[in-house]
Parts: C-alpha cells; sequence; structure tokens
C-alpha cells in the first residue's frame, strides 16, 4: 500500500502519512502533524481552533452543495489543468543531483519527503505528485511537467525560460500579521 503525500497548508512543506485535519474559524485545512502539535498548545490559550485526526477508513464526509436561489447565476467550473511529465523524467531528476553533486538523502532533505520516495521517483516506479514535481524542478532547475503537451509544442518554443512561482502558505501570512501588530 503506497502512502499518500501531502503539503501542508501552514508551513508548506510535504509530508507523507496521515494528514491533520485542523478547523481554523471554519476552514478545514489539511496540515502536518508538526504543525498540529504547534496549533494544539495554541488551543489552550485561545479557543477557535478544534483538530482532529483523520482516519484512514473513513473519508471527510462533505455536504452536497446547495442550489442558489433563483435568479443568481451559478459560477462555472474551471477546467483543470492536464499536466504530463516529460519523458524520462527519473533520468532527468538524477542527473541534476549527481551535478550538483548531492546525495538522494540530501534532496529528499531539502524537499521534505522520504529518500526512499526520491529514489523511486527516480527509478520512475512512482510518478509524484503535483506539488513534489513542482518542488523538485525548483530545487534542481529543471523542467520535469508539462502542461497541455499538444498544445505547448506549437505554442511554446523549447527555449522559454520556466516560469517561477513561489505560493505563500497560511503560516507566512500569520507571520506577516505578527509582525505588523508588533509595530
Amino acid at each position: 500500500m503506497s502512502e499518500e503525500v501531502y503539503v501542508c497548508e501552514i508551513c508548506g512543506g510535504t509530508f507523507v502519512g496521515k494528514p491533520v485535519i485542523v478547523d481554523l474559524d471554519g476552514y478545514k485545512a489539511m496540515v502536518c502533524p508538526s504543525c498540529a502539535r504547534k496549533l494544539l498548545r495554541r488551543e489552550k490559550k485561545e479557543t477557535k481552533v478544534s483538530i482532529r485526526e483523520t482516519k484512514a477508513e473513513a473519508p471527510l464526509k462533505r455536504e452536497p452543495p446547495r442550489k442558489p436561489p433563483k435568479g443568481i447565476p451559478t459560477p462555472k467550473r474551471r477546467k483543470v489543468e492536464e499536466i504530463e511529465y516529460v519523458e524520462g523524467y527519473g533520468g532527468k531528476i538524477r542527473e541534476a543531483r549527481e551535478s550538483l553533486g548531492l546525495t538522494i538523502e540530501q534532496v529528499a532533505a531539502a524537499l521534505n519527503i522520504k529518500a526512499s520516495l526520491l529514489r523511486n521517483i527516480e527509478a520512475e516506479k512512482v510518478i509524484p505528485p503535483y506539488e513534489v514535481a513542482r518542488s523538485i524542478e525548483k530545487l534542481l532547475e529543471i523542467t520535469i511537467i508539462q502542461r497541455n503537451p499538444e498544445r505547448s509544442a506549437s505554442a511554446v518554443p523549447e527555449t522559454a525560460p520556466p516560469v517561477s512561482i513561489k505560493s505563500i502558505t497560511l503560516g507566512e501570512i500569520v507571520e506577516v500579521k505578527k509582525k505588523r501588530r508588533k509595530r
């Protein structure tokens, strides 16, 4: 049984294992056990934060979506962009890692994943989750994700530099707000 790789919505780190669901004023966030412990300590001081662990057998129950009242237009669902991995992505990862003189353990620690997962990704036994693939691309400065492969061949030349987008985590937002309050 393979375990899922998750991204913590507080610290932005990836982790393998059972996520912890945290209720932050009505927002259900999937967080790593480390952030959950920090929030649990904080919960004793404040109210409004409740934590519960998920069970592997029972997925989260979601309420069916409510229909809006008549006369209010329904928002259109955005089409999920399909991604594909470039051919030989495992070899590209291995070559980039070795050219930088890094071991599998060092790269796995930097990505916050297990070394065995990275070994399986390099051997192409495991297809990396999107978040892990993006982290690998950023760390090793390579491209292994191909978006809309049928359009990308004709629309974007191969010499175009990859676009780098850094996402902000909830933890970073909290830190910024704390700094502003101290001023």
